[in-house]
């Protein structure tokens, strides 16, 4: 009977969670991370770890994120809401009102989404983590599976399974022989990427000088360029964040400095003159990030999208090819809790197989 051997493609929480349970289970792996990084979408900025990517859990209805930060022993603390909020209107100007009070507890990683990154990587053996590997062409022959990667003339394998923690619409860039039907490749470019249109805002202070004015730090706009904006704080360093309006179009038709100048416009607007010099500012645009975005996620569906839970790729790809990225998950795609999910999924499927001896 051949050894299991999986080769996973991504590194982000889904490649990295799917390493984790595997090393665990002491099944061979190998990851492949396109990137010069791990993470793929859990993106941090500056020494203080402000999110450019996911920020959130809700432990309510999240339990698989929320048990994995506890088993890693991640501190965790619940996003800052006390105080009023501001809103703004081109026909009322700027206002102040309310706060929004959650049922349900938004919460975050203390130092940032990118600690799992940190600690899960960290307990997996270096030698089988792959950076700069673009997965360009996978080749089936009989059991095996080799694996072809961008500047690389060799092939990596052979591999007995291959797991993609990828968007869907990423994996149809992917050469696979004998090729995928059309209408596998049509279900995988019809789920949106979450994320993949959005971009991200963060200013960095010396002092959180909006909870000292009595405001949460949220702010709602029609003006923008932010549309939402909350308070990104933790135990380094005080920050706001913001998502944008405008869309990955209008992004596209202005340099980097000309947006964060129009965001500290609108945080001074919204939060005072201090607001308006910022210790630092990092912008990120996902819909220009290769390998989160493709052309067709320049324009948000505004909704979390999902494979359909009983899609798998057709023969004879269906025993040897495992979807783990977030949006494969049966709900909450593109959530962090997305992820772990849909490996989650997968494994047992791959043990349930293994049981049976069809592995």
């Amino acid at each position: 009977m051949t050894e299991t051997r999986i080769a996973i493609i991504g590194g982000g929480l889904a490649g990295l969670y799917a390493a984790y349970r595997l090393h665990r289970l002491g099944i061979a792996f190998d990851l492949f991370e396109a990137r010069n990084r791990l993470g793929g979408r859990i993106l941090a900025s500056g020494s203080a770890g402000f999110d450019l990517g996911p920020s959130w859990f809700w432990p309510d209805f999240q339990p698989r994120i929320h048990s994995l930060v506890t088993e890693l022993g991640l501190p965790v603390f619940e996003q800052y809401s006390a105080g009023a909020a501001m809103l703004e209107d081109r026909a009322v100007g700027v206002v102040r009102r309310q706060g929004y009070l959650s049922g349900n507890p938004s919460m975050r990683v203390e130092g940032g989404t990118a600690q799992l990154v940190a600690a899960l990587s960290g307990l997996l053996p270096p030698a089988h983590l792959h950076l700069n590997a673009s997965l360009t062409a996978v080749n089936l022959d009989g059991a095996a599976m080799r694996l072809r990667f961008a500047d690389t003339p060799e092939c990596s394998g052979p591999y007995t399974h291959l797991w993609l923690a990828l968007p869907p619409r990423l994996i149809t860039g992917i050469d696979f022989s004998p090729s995928l039907p059309e209408q596998d490749v049509g279900t995988l470019k019809a789920v949106p990427t979450w994320m993949a249109a959005h971009a991200k805002y963060v200013a960095h202070y010396t002092t959180p000088f909006w909870r000292e004015a009595g405001l949460s730090g949220d702010a709602f706009s029609r003006i923008g360029p932010l549309n939402e904006i909350h308070d990104a704080g933790n135990s380094k360093g005080a920050a706001l964040f913001g998502f944008f309006g405008i869309n990955a179009l209008q992004r596209a038709g202005v340099s980097e400095s000309e947006i964060k100048a129009a965001c500290r416009a609108q945080l001074q607007r919204l939060f005072g003159a201090e607001a308006a010099n910022p210790v630092e500012d990092h912008f990120y645009d996902w819909a220009a990030d290769a390998y989160t975005a493709t052309e067709q996620d320049r324009i948000s569906v505004g909704a979390h999208a999902e494979l359909d839970a009983g899609f798998v790729l057709s023969a004879p790809w269906a025993d040897r090819v495992r979807l783990v990225g977030s949006e494969a998950a049966v709900e909450q795609g593109g959530y962090m809790e997305g992820a772990l999910a849909a490996v989650d999924r997968a494994l047992f499927a791959s043990l349930e197989e293994a049981l049976n001896g069809e592995g």
